[in-house]
């Protein structure tokens, strides 16, 4: 018999739904499936389907992953993960030093933390778990499999953490808010558990792309964004402090600071300023301003055996690891209190719980922004950590699309937009504020035509591109969107 139970809205209140799986009421599908009007000639036409994420401004994430800022070290990684009294664990992809910023870490983490408490914990024991996340029900899957009662705290009213999907509805697969990536196929079971549920993963050519300029020039490929990153980490081993990439980019890369252009227009910087936001801020959310030259890179490093897209979602794998453990749904914990034998929770609605110990997987951003309290304070050397570590913004834009209006055969597609020097006081936010307008842009796509076959674009934004993007409404990222996709119209 399935033992999995939902308590809704109440830890410990009487009303438990049991149910025969964890996903709760169907989930709706993406939004604007209305039909639309014929397009202008020569604009790009409206999409049939739209939905965006907004994991910046979500109190259960405020932010989508974390990473390493100038001055800090991945250290603070590995103090978070280190438990309290042995009664308050901790897990989730920032405490991941393996796989950090990754579906792989935070499964990994989960693992991790269970391990520690049952090397603790004693017969008849029960655990929490604040989030229901990767991290989360990776760890209840080895507590239940090794016996002990485990519940499962989650604020949403669903579970999940940061992999939300909806759908699919009018759409031809589910759509993932989240992650949409596998890193690293060979060092991760992940592919094989999506194996396992009918989830197909695509493997990656990360060779498949093509950058166009607004006017829609081809933008050849070459080594300058490349070097100029290798130049700029060089420079920064041989300072005595540890400088952000920005100013690393600014000292030690002439090509970040050249502004003359070619026959098509563009200039180095803006190569350079490309390269970072492909490579670096859609990955780690954090602008080149605010990331460590010294080991902000690493977390960024491909994986063994490169990257597969996720044609679906990773839900039911989460959903399938929770079976077995009480899962409280919409019941935030709001404090934790250490007692010499116990740890108490307490939830927004006022109530509380004794469990014997706590795994806390809540992501950075909510552990930075103090909504759970901890009494007493956790050691300086946990503050610490979490004050440290830097949480990340990456944003996603779906766009589905009856049939393509463009041409092109890439998955990956980048616009180079003209951006000023690197500056060691601050970094060109390209997808922001490109110089030649004041319309921000999206200037990194996914084509899903050839990973799935579907004409769905996936559009990235990160940093503080993707912050700014919280306070957009739908309609105006809709027509950023489409905005950022006319040079591929005209190329096509």
């Amino acid at each position: 018999m399935d033992r999995r139970t939902f308590l809704v809205g109440a830890a410990t209140g009487a009303a438990v739904l049991a149910l025969s799986a964890c996903v709760g009421p169907p989930r709706p599908a993406p939004t604007s499936t209305t039909p639309m009007p014929s397009p202008t000639p020569g604009t790009v036409p409206a999409p049939n389907g739209f939905i965006r994420s907004n994991w910046a401004s979500d109190p259960f994430s405020l932010g989508s992953t974390s990473y390493i800022p100038a001055g800090a070290s991945p250290d603070a990684r590995e103090t978070l993960a280190e438990s309290v009294s042995d009664r308050i664990f901790f897990a989730g992809e920032a405490t991941s030093s393996d796989y950090p910023g990754t579906m792989n870490g935070a499964q990994s983490s989960g693992e991790r933390a269970a391990a520690d408490v049952l090397r603790q914990a004693s017969d008849g024991e029960r655990i929490g778990i604040i989030g229901a996340g990767l991290a989360g029900s990776a760890a209840a899957k080895a507590l239940v499999a090794a016996g002990y009662e485990v519940v499962v705290f989650e604020g949403r009213d669903r579970v999940g953490g940061r992999v939300d999907a909806h759908g699919p509805g009018d759409w031809p697969l589910a759509v993932d808010l989240g992650p949409s990536f596998v890193r690293g196929v060979d060092s991760s079971t992940l592919t094989d558990q999506l194996k396992s549920h009918d989830v197909v993963t695509v493997p990656v050519d990360a060779t498949s792309r093509v950058q166009l300029t607004r006017a829609s020039d081809t933008v050849p490929d070459n080594a300058v964004g490349r070097d100029a990153v290798d130049a700029a980490v060089a420079w920064g081993a041989a300072q005595s402090r540890d400088p952000n990439l920005g100013e690393a980019l600014a000292q030690g890369s002439g090509a970040s600071v050249d502004v003359s252009v070619d026959e098509i227009g563009i200039s180095p910087a803006s190569r350079v300023a490309e390269y970072v936001d492909r490579t670096v801020v859609t990955v780690l959310g954090a602008d080149a301003g605010e990331l460590s030259t010294w080991y902000g890179l690493d977390d960024s490093a491909a994986g063994e055996g490169g990257d597969a897209f996720v044609v679906g979602s990773a839900q039911q794998v989460i959903v399938d690891a929770l079976d077995g453990a009480d899962v409280a749904l919409s019941t935030p914990v709001r404090a934790v209190s250490l007692d010499d034998d116990a740890v108490r929770l307490k939830m927004a609605t006022g109530e509380s719980i004794r469990v014997d110990r706590v795994i806390v997987t809540v992501p950075l951003g909510v552990l930075q922004s103090d909504s759970i309290t901890f009494d007493p304070p956790l050691p300086f050397s946990h503050r610490t950590a979490i004050a440290t570590l830097g949480s990340g913004a990456v944003e996603k834009v779906w766009l589905r699309y009856d049939t393509p209006f463009w041409t092109q055969e890439e998955a990956f597609w980048s616009l180079v937009v003209d951006a000023p020097a690197f500056a060691a006081e601050s970094t060109p936010a390209p997808s922001a504020a490109p110089s030649d307008s004041d319309t921000p842009l999206i200037t990194q796509w996914i084509n899903l035509m050839p990973l799935t076959g579907d004409a769905i674009l996936i559009g990235l934004v990160g940093g503080s591109v993707a912050r700014a993007f919280a306070d957009l409404g739908d309609n105006e990222v809709r027509d950023i969107a489409l905005a950022s996709l006319q040079p591929f119209l005209g190329a096509s």
